[in-house]
């Protein structure tokens, strides 16, 4: 009888950018792991959706869900090695930039080809937010309320924008307050949509009940 080939657990860090608080996920999973697999366990943690696509930046490198020859890459193909870093997109239209570090580098056994989130800080951002800056704003009207651009805050930049190009049509000025309407009222509508962010929390038994679940909805691509 054949024995199993060998296989590497990678403990994973990864840090999203461009967000405070700041929010960190630590996992391991097999090197065997090909990037779509990857992805999908990435989301799964998360609870994100997978069909956003995704990029890998390593050694000068990018693989994305885009091209057909080197989407399907295992994780072992890059010989990484501990305190080694690359860049991981997840969801490329929100642009979502997770810094990932490889922070221990362990022989598997058969129960480590489970993916397993270890530990993590910081509560997941809403998957159709806007990406960074989406969030961002969505956290700043939720704690400041009609204060974070009120009217009068908006007609006074009016009234500097008018006195320094006097020659702007009037219906310009107009505009720009449509925009800013809008603006609030589409963070007004995903903060209802979402519910009230919790931005400092994170639980990780929720994060391994996501993962269990797919592991049990796709449990034979965790069986290679």
């Amino acid at each position: 009888m054949s024995e199993e080939p060998a296989f590497k657990r990678l403990v994973l860090r990864a840090a999203l950018r461009k967000v405070s608080p700041m929010v960190i996920r630590v996992i391991a999973v097999s090197d065997r792991m090909e990037l779509p697999m990857f992805n999908d366990v990435f989301c799964a943690m998360l609870g994100w959706s997978t069909d956003m696509g995704y990029i890998l930046r390593i050694h000068g490198q990018e693989i994305n869900s885009f091209r057909r020859k080197t989407r399907s890459r295992a994780l072992h193909e890059f010989k990484l090695h501990r305190q080694e870093k690359f860049l991981f997109v997840s969801d490329t239209l929100s642009n979502w930039e997770w810094d990932v570090q490889v922070l221990d580098i362990e022989d598997g056994t058969a129960e480590d080809k489970r993916p397993i989130c270890l530990s993590g800080r910081g509560a997941t951002p809403p998957e159709f937010c806007g990406g960074p800056t989406g969030y961002r704003l969505m956290l700043k009207r939720q704690s400041e309320g009609d204060t974070m651009l009120p009217p009068a805050m908006v007609e006074a930049g009016i009234r500097m924008f008018t006195e320094a190009s006097p020659s702007t049509p009037a219906d310009s000025w107009n505009l720009l307050r449509s925009a800013v309407d809008e603006c609030m009222a589409s963070l007004d509508k995903r903060l209802k949509e979402s519910g009230p962010l919790q931005p400092d929390r994170f639980s990780l038994q929720e994060a391994n009940d996501r993962l269990n679940r797919l592991i049990e909805h796709q449990w034979w691509r965790f069986r290679q």
